[in-house]
């Protein structure tokens, strides 16, 4: 009986700890997913925690890298300095971090460039553009949620963990009396 006492209590303690050991990824400029309407000189990545001196990303496009001019992580950002805005088209951002603990995590993120080419001024009437927008709102607004949900979906199975644990201990504890 006191031995599976203290293995609920240990798996109580554990759980929670397991969850919560990395630094997640929380936010980052550009958002995955997003369409870059402007010039973009800086990438920003933001995580749950610190992250260490260790840290670096990466930025593709078509499969060639571009260069940083520094990829420089600080506090719990990894910011990325470019030479000079990107152009049209679609980018890859690879990271790969170190967080407090140590742990090493990756991923990437998706997004493209499309800047509104310099428009001469011209006679002709143009049809409106704003249909083509309204799309790619929506598609960053999609990966920005997506990206916010993540912290939340692991808080909420881990309290469901433990509430779980906490009605099991009672009814054991129920039945013996």
């Amino acid at each position: 009986m006191k031995k599976l006492l203290f293995l609920i209590i240990g798996i109580l303690v554990f759980i929670p700890t397991v969850v919560s050991a990395h630094t997640e990824l929380t936010a980052s400029n550009p958002a995955n997913g997003a369409v870059v309407k402007e010039d973009l000189k800086e990438i920003v990545l933001t995580y749950e925690g610190e992250i260490e001196s260790l840290s670096t990303m990466k930025l593709q496009k078509d499969g060639k890298e571009i260069p940083f001019i520094s990829v420089v992580p600080k506090g719990n950002q990894l910011l990325g300095t470019l030479p000079s805005p990107l152009e049209n088209g679609a980018y890859t951002i690879q990271w790969n971090i170190a967080g407090e603990d140590g742990h090493p995590l990756s991923g990437e993120i998706a997004f493209s460039v499309d800047k509104a080419e310099a428009v001469v001024p011209n006679t002709t009437t143009k049809q409106p553009e704003s249909k083509k927008e309204e799309p790619q709102k929506e598609e960053t607004k999609q990966a920005k949620s997506s990206s916010e949900t993540s912290p939340i979906s692991k808080t909420t199975i881990t309290l469901v963990i433990v509430v779980l644990l906490l009605i099991s201990l009672f009814l054991l504890f129920r039945r013996k009396k």
